[in-house]
């Protein structure tokens, strides 16, 4: 992703970013809050950081309210983050999150200080900002709680379960950053829609990546064994009707497991499906050179897929 042309762009962008939510009033009474943001951007692509800044600027809005969108949008991404970690219980405390306690404290603390910064936004724009932060961020809650909650059932209700939980979890947050910087920008609610259409297409792509990575990355490590999409394709394809594990060790077995049966080829073009609905969202959306950067993030994103699906 560093060698996407944009890159420098992209940093300075996140750059400018940081400085703004670290210049916040709330921050300053609340020390171990802004040393975590400060520290995340090493972490956290730039290019995710200047995705409301780059939605904003192509919904025909100012580079200072590109900036207002993002910094707002930012604490709720490191939120959802954060509680994720957590609640799937793969949370490691280092550095200032001693506790798994203290990270779910920072977590509401990040989503209060975007609600702050929503609210900040020019009088005519807040209520409708505000009201896709609320909508969207109930709607990924809620498919989080599905994800922690889901029963045992048959794979085809597994599988239907998983792309509703997944649009709703992963693809809400990005929509939140790609709509509510549009809105910031524009009362059109069609171009509202178009670019919200974008983000979620992004955060469903992320998802598959993270949800895929472990399967696809052959090694003699031992499966812990869960209901992932790789799981619920492969049982599909081999037409068993119930959750079953089949008898394999290593990532390395399951990873040829896999290939052999097809899931590989399914995975890769369920993301490339997705890469498409993301470009075609962006049609209504005038020439611009934002427009054409957005068009670019969803090839960066493959870039993250695991070596063994990238050969397909």
């Amino acid at each position: 992703m560093e060698n996407s042309g944009f890159d420098l762009l992209f940093r300075e962008y996140s750059v400018y970013v940081i400085r703004r939510l670290l210049s916040d009033e709330l921050l300053s009474s609340f020390q171990d809050c802004s040393r975590f943001l400060n520290a995340q951007p090493i972490i956290v692509p730039p290019w995710q950081i200047a995705l409301p800044v780059l939605s904003c600027l192509a919904a025909g809005g100012t580079l200072e309210d590109g900036y207002t969108a993002a910094a707002a949008w930012y604490p709720v991404c490191l939120a959802s983050e954060i509680l994720d970690s957590v609640e799937d219980r793969e949370y490691l405390p280092e550095g200032d999150l001693l506790s798994q306690e203290i990270a779910t404290n920072l977590a509401t603390s990040f989503i209060f200080l975007a609600l702050h910064l929503y609210a900040s936004i020019e009088d005519d724009q807040t209520t409708r900002v505000t009201r896709l932060f609320s909508i969207l961020g109930f709607q990924a809650t809620i498919g989080q709680h599905r994800d922690l909650t889901k029963p045992s059932t048959s794979v085809e209700k597994s599988l239907e379960d998983y792309w509703e939980t997944t649009i709703m979890k992963s693809g809400s947050v990005f929509r939140m950053g790609t709509a509510g910087a549009a809105a910031v920008a524009s009362s059109d609610e069609n171009l509202i829609d178009a670019l919200g259409d974008y983000g979620t297409a992004l955060g469903v792509m992320l998802q598959l990546i993270d949800d895929c990575r472990d399967a696809l990355t052959p090694t003699a490590d031992k499966i812990i064994w869960e209901t992932s999409l790789p799981l619920l394709l492969y049982l599909m394809a081999i037409g068993e009707a119930k959750i079953i594990y089949p008898d394999v060790i290593s990532k390395a077995e399951w990873s040829d497991l896999l290939r052999e049966s097809g899931v590989i080829n399914t995975i890769a073009a369920l993301l490339q499906e997705w890469h498409l609905r993301a470009h075609e969202s962006l049609k209504p959306l005038t020439n611009t050179n934002e427009k054409q950067i957005l068009k670019t993030i969803p090839s960066l994103i493959l870039h993250l897929l695991p070596f063994s699906l990238k050969e397909i």
